[in-house]
């Protein structure tokens, strides 16, 4: 039926034929805010200076037509039903009008269908609006799809010459005490820079886990997960929207069971509420305002808190939270999706997120979600303790960065005869001439021909060879090569590695 408020904007220079148009409308029960003006100057102002929700115009005025009003509806790219209403206009005029984009036209005298009208331009007008923000919608997530995938191969471009620094570093500080010919204040000196060394390394180790984390976006696996260690990441990621805004006071219970939840998708829950949290406070009144996030458990769950001083939201926007659009951010700060997306991930993961709210007196965002069923299946990663080898094993090494290739080298040339090659068609070679060895250490993402490519190559000729495999990756971003971690049991070793691990491992293999 139609019937409702309704702001209308009309270009009329007769006063009687607009009160007739008010009129037609309040018959149909509509309750009516309306302005009327007459020049192009007046209508273009009126236009911009508060929200319509349909313009009526006459066809031709003394110095404005409407035309020029529908000229000036599309050149400030207003989606408004524009409804021609005269009393003069010819019908090829009219026609003209309608494909120039005028949406109907209307005979003053005969006004009994306007009702009609106005109801089915309103609803056309909503449809297209809901079509604009879903189209809107895809945008962002294409944006956002193509952002992950560049995160992630820089991600993996930072982590092999990081691999490689962090890897001679430990290697220096290792063979520190050995080295001849310096004093113990020289020792103590040369120690403090490379730990410094390390330690700024290791950050930016960090942050490149933190990039893979929130790059996985068509990671849509489930596991076991550490809320605390996504939460940590997440914290990083948005440090420096929380520093200037507020203190940041963690609360957590330690030693909780893994989530049963995709890394990436809770990291993009809880990176979106703290954020939230964040833009919510003003900036520069750090020491006034604070965030608060806590992990804890909650019977079978893990309660997850994120809580701010903020100034709480507004009862007409608590209402409709987590629908799509609805923000209380400024334009061009934030897209309104962020909250809908929350919601649909955490009850995808069988948890739910609730929010309390008072006007000025902060907000507070609960995530509720459930612990993995059982120990069983805990993929754990415990420290092998270094072994001396019991034997010199032959070690190819096959990595396309020669840094990578020289530090592993040096981690393993005290107990291993190696070779290095810099293309999986060169390690090929090797087998398919007789060569074996005890391990081949394979980097997993190379141009030409993968790690990937090596494998399945060489299985086909020396199946044992092929086990003899212990792959090195920097981040395995494509669906092929997360594939083909999940079912081989080769290991594989994230980089950067840790020396003393690669070597244990490979002293544990070589017997």
């Amino acid at each position: 039926m139609p019937g409702g408020k309704l702001r209308v904007l009309v270009a009329e220079d007769t006063a009687d034929d607009f009160d007739l148009l008010m009129r037609a409308l309040r018959r149909g029960g509509y309750e009516v805010e309306a302005r009327r003006v007459d020049t192009a100057e007046d209508f273009h102002a009126a236009l911009h200076a508060q929200p319509w929700d349909i313009v009526f115009s006459d066809w031709a005025m003394p110095s404005f037509t409407a035309p020029d009003a529908l000229a000036i509806v599309h050149a400030s790219h207003l989606d408004l039903p524009f409804i021609i209403v005269s009393g003069t206009v010819g019908e090829e005029a009219a026609v003209e009008a309608l494909r120039n984009g005028a949406h109907d036209f209307l005979i003053k005298t005969r006004l009994t269908r306007l009702p009609v009208v106005v109801d089915r331009e309103l609803r056309d007008a909503a449809s297209r609006r809901e079509r604009g923000r879903m189209q809107e919608q895809l945008m962002i997530s294409d944006r956002m799809a193509s952002v992950g995938i560049l995160a992630a191969g820089v991600a993996h471009e930072i982590n092999n010459p990081l691999a490689a620094v962090l890897a001679n570093l430990d290697m220096a500080l290792a063979d520190l005490d050995a080295m001849p010919g310096v004093d113990d204040a020289g020792r103590v000196n040369l120690r403090d820079e490379l730990s410094d060394a390390r330690s700024a390394a290791e950050r930016v180790r960090h942050i490149v886990r933190d990039l893979r984390i929130f790059s996985r976006s068509e990671d849509e696996r489930r596991g076991r997960v550490d809320a605390e260690k996504v939460m940590e990441s997440t914290l990083r990621m948005a440090s420096n929207e929380i520093r200037h805004r507020a203190r940041l006071v963690r609360d957590y219970q330690r030693s909780l069971p893994p989530l049963d939840a995709s890394e990436a998708r809770l990291g993009q829950v809880f990176l979106n509420l703290v954020v939230n949290a964040a833009q919510a406070l003003p900036d520069g009144r750090a020491d006034k305002n604070e965030i608060r996030v806590s992990i804890h458990r909650d019977g079978a769950r893990a309660r997850i808190e994120i809580a701010d001083t903020g100034p709480g939201i507004p009862p007409d926007v608590m209402t409709r939270l987590f629908t799509p659009f609805v923000t209380t951010k400024p334009a061009g700060v934030g897209t309104g999706l962020g909250l809908s997306i929350c919601h649909r991930i955490v009850t995808s993961l069988g948890g739910e997120i609730t929010v309390d709210t008072r006007l000025g007196g902060g907000t507070r965002f609960t995530v509720w979600l459930p612990f993995a069923a059982s120990d069983d299946d805990v993929a754990t990663t415990l420290p092998i303790p270094l072994r001396h080898a019991t034997r010199r094993g032959r070690v190819l090494i096959v990595d396309d960065e020669p840094m990578i290739a020289r530090a592993v080298q040096r981690a393993l040339a005290v107990d291993h005869e190696l070779h290095a090659v810099l293309r999986g068609a060169e390690a090929l070679a090797l087998i398919e001439r007789g060569e074996r060895f005890d391990v081949i250490v394979c980097d997993l993402m190379m141009p030409e021909m993968t790690g990937i490519d090596v494998h399945d190559a060489i299985a086909a000729i020396a199946p044992d060879q092929a086990r003899s495999i212990i792959f090195l990756t920097g981040g395995a971003f494509t669906p092929r090569a997360r594939e083909f971690l999940d079912r081989t049991d080769n290991p594989h070793i994230e980089k950067p590695f840790d020396p003393a691990f690669l070597r244990a491992l490979i002293n544990d293999r070589v017997r």
